[in-house]
């Protein structure tokens, strides 16, 4: 049986190919089999296929989910685009541009809301007395921009009639400048005060958005304070 994987960016530029086809005897296998057949044949390739992630269909597919040849398999790094993405709604989006906390505000005013709430996270020079000297973002840009939209689903069924809009940068972010703004308005400021704080835990837990800290003698890419992100939403 053939089993077709795609690559793209990065990926495809380190195994020199778009596709790769695996010929196994199965008719149906798991992501797992999958990635140790890919072990066993790209073994120079060790370290890039550790930290890579299979989507089966468009969807993230866990180790244990069965595959049949049939499937779009497609296997990702993390590969930042150039360019702001915005989603349909209009109330999420990824950039490389400085973001406007004014403008992601306006886009959860509401005149039957009396309370909105914006968040801004900003690069902070110590870090346990570490000093940083600015951080580096990268993602990837299609799957971020779905698991934003999907905690702002979240936040609608929790707190119903609430309005809710993330911006992301990537890219540099020097001390100061702002690498996430989260907007949202409600009803009543209780309800606005849970619903943010809910986004950005839940960014850093399914939102794959990685950040490298640089500092003035080294650099080292991190998860977040919740540990390493979670694709799986646990």
């Amino acid at each position: 049986m053939q089993y077709r994987i795609q690559l793209f960016a990065g990926m495809a530029e380190q195994l020199g190919q778009s596709v790769i086809t695996l010929e196994l005897p199965q008719e149906t296998l798991t992501i797992a089999d999958i990635r140790k057949s890919l072990n066993e044949q790209y073994s120079e390739a060790a370290s890039l296929l550790q930290g890579s992630f299979f989507t089966n269909n468009k969807k993230l597919a866990s180790p244990e989910e069965l595959i049949h040849p049939s499937d779009t398999i497609t296997l990702l790094e993390s590969a930042p685009g150039m360019e702001t993405v915005i989603s349909p709604c209009g109330l999420f989006a990824i950039t490389y541009d400085p973001i406007d906390a004014d403008e992601v505000t306006a886009k959860v005013q509401d005149p039957s809301h009396g309370a909105s709430l914006t968040f801004n996270g900003t690069t902070r020079e110590y870090t346990q007395g570490q000093r940083t000297v600015l951080l580096e973002y990268e993602a990837y840009v299609p799957m971020a921009m779905n698991t934003m939209k999907q905690i702002g689903d979240e936040i609608a069924e929790r707190w119903p009639s609430t309005r809710t809009a993330i911006t992301h940068r990537l890219g540099t972010v020097r001390i100061g400048e702002t690498s996430v703004v989260i907007a949202v308005s409600a009803a009543h400021r209780d309800t606005c005060y849970e619903a943010s704080r809910h986004a950005i835990e839940r960014l850093k837990q399914i939102v794959p958005i990685w950040k490298k800290e640089v500092w003035e003698d080294g650099s080292e890419w991190k998860g977040h304070q919740l540990g390493g992100w979670n694709p799986y939403g646990a």
